[in-house]
């Protein structure tokens, strides 16, 4: 027993070996190593976090703050702007095409019907399960 554990770690170990040579043979030592990223760190090119990357080039501005200020007003002003998740996608009002008491006799119909205050217990088989 003591000898395929003796063989098995023998052959883990030349695996591992034959594995990380290649990453060794450019001959550079642990110092020369460190050097580089400490250079490449001043340069900049080690501090990437996910607030960094990927790395956005700086863009210029084609137009102007008060320009900027002007399109915000205007867009505010046209109910553009305070957009949020409850109020997103913006619909645009409609017109009824029904009078409010066509509405009322329509609820009283379905409500007579059976057809409202459906919950899960009673809601109609034909459309349970539809995905």
């Amino acid at each position: 027993m003591n000898t395929r554990h003796l063989a098995a770690t023998l052959a883990l170990l030349a695996a591992t070996v034959s594995i990380a040579t290649p990453a060794l043979a450019d001959g550079k030592t642990r110092a020369e190593v460190h050097a580089e990223a400490v250079q490449a760190r001043a340069a900049g090119l080690l501090d990437i976090t996910e607030a960094n990357y990927p790395v956005v080039p700086e863009q210029k501005s084609t137009v102007t703050r008060a320009e900027v200020i002007a399109a915000t007003k205007l867009a505010r002003a046209n109910g553009e702007l305070d957009v949020t998740e409850a109020d997103y996608p913006r619909i645009p009002a409609q017109q009824s095409t029904v009078t409010r008491a066509q509405v009322r006799a329509e609820t009283v119909a379905a409500r007579e019907a059976g057809r409202l205050d459906m919950t899960e217990a009673d809601y109609p088989a034909q459309y349970a399960n539809l995905h």
